[in-house]
Order: C-alpha cells, then structure tokens, then sequence
C-alpha cells in the first residue's frame, strides 16, 4: 500500500472517530452523520482496493489515480457546504419570519392590555395603613 492511501485510511478513520464523538456528544444529529461516515467508508474502500481507484482514473484519464479519493472527498465537502448552506437559508428566512410574528404579537399583547383594567381586576386604588 503507498504512503497517500495510508494517509487517506488514518484521516478517513480520524473522520469516523471525530463524527462518532459528536454525535455521542449530541453536538451532530444522526441523519448528517451517516453522510461524513459514508464518506469515511468510501475514501477507506478507494484506498485499500487501489484496483478501482486506478479503474477509475483510467476511465476518467487521471495520470496519478489516488488523487481521484481526494478529488471524491473535495466534491462531497462541496456538496455539503452547498447543503448547509441552503439550511442556513432556510432558517434565517424562519428566524425573520418568527421575530416578526413575535412583533406582532407582542403589539396585539401591549393593546390589549391597554383596554383591560390595571391587574387585579380592580379599578379602586389599595388601602394604605391608616385606612378601612
């Protein structure tokens, strides 16, 4: 086995081992976790059967054929930036949309208890000390 794909093995289980402690940690739900562990499997799979890396380099006409696990993983890293990057979207249209609809509701709030009496229900001012 060459130097770079026990290289792409020790850093394809360092992946696994970071990703396993995070969601252990419930620092990283489940469903992302299963996605960074295939790919541990699938750089791990490319660098200890060189016969299909080097398949696949032929096919794609690659000179040096484990530069394909790299060329995989940087294109699975970008496909997951792309992801969060569509969910950070997607909350920071929620967070707007929720803190407007706090606003409001805060307002309907502050004009309602406008037209309700003071607390307590009652408009008589409390008795001091020397009064009954």
């Amino acid at each position: 086995m060459r130097p770079i794909s026990i290289f792409v093995v020790v850093v394809a289980i360092a992946i696994a081992v970071t990703v396993l402690t995070y969601v252990r940690k419930w620092r990283l739900r489940e469903e992302y976790s299963l996605l960074w562990l295939l790919l541990a499997a699938v750089m791990v799979l490319l660098a200890t059967f060189e016969g299909i890396t080097v398949w696949i380099a032929a096919r794609l006409d690659v000179v040096y054929a484990p530069s394909i696990i790299f060329f995989i993983a940087l294109a699975f890293v970008a496909a997951m930036l792309f992801h969060y990057s569509l969910e950070i979207s997607r909350l920071s249209d929620q967070s707007r949309r929720l803190a407007q609809e706090l606003s409001l509701l805060r307002a309907r709030i502050e004009r309602a208890g406008q037209l309700l009496p003071p607390s307590g229900g009652s408009s008589e001012r409390p008795l001091t000390e020397g009064e009954s």
